[in-house]
């Protein structure tokens, strides 16, 4: 069965539910391209934890309109995220790692 909207996130899938489902991967490219400056606030070309949480905040939202985004499964959710879209374990998100953690939703 699938999950319903109240269920966790699996750990491994930590992706938005539906974010990239109608989207390629060039398409999901060029919206991380377009939209990354505006998530990126101290423009230094990585997302740091908050600002990648503002910008999963608003695809959560976006894809699940009856979700709080405040609350404690999004936001245990946004950590997972992060942890997944960190490749190389820096402590932040550049493009390239939020194109291919995206990708992978696909």
């Amino acid at each position: 069965p699938a999950p319903t909207a109240s269920s966790p996130p699996a750990a491994t899938e930590p992706a938005p539910a539906g974010a990239a489902a109608s989207a390629t991967p060039t398409q999901i490219a060029q919206i991380v391209d377009k939209e990354f400056p505006t998530y990126d606030a101290d423009a230094n070309g990585d997302l740091n934890n908050a600002e990648f949480a503002t910008w999963m905040k608003k695809l959560r939202a976006a894809t699940e309109p009856g979700v709080d985004p405040e609350s404690a499964d999004v936001k245990t959710w946004i950590g997972q995220a992060f942890a997944a879209a960190d490749g190389d374990k820096s402590g932040a998100v550049n493009k390239t790692e939020l194109t291919g953690f995206l990708t992978r939703g696909a």
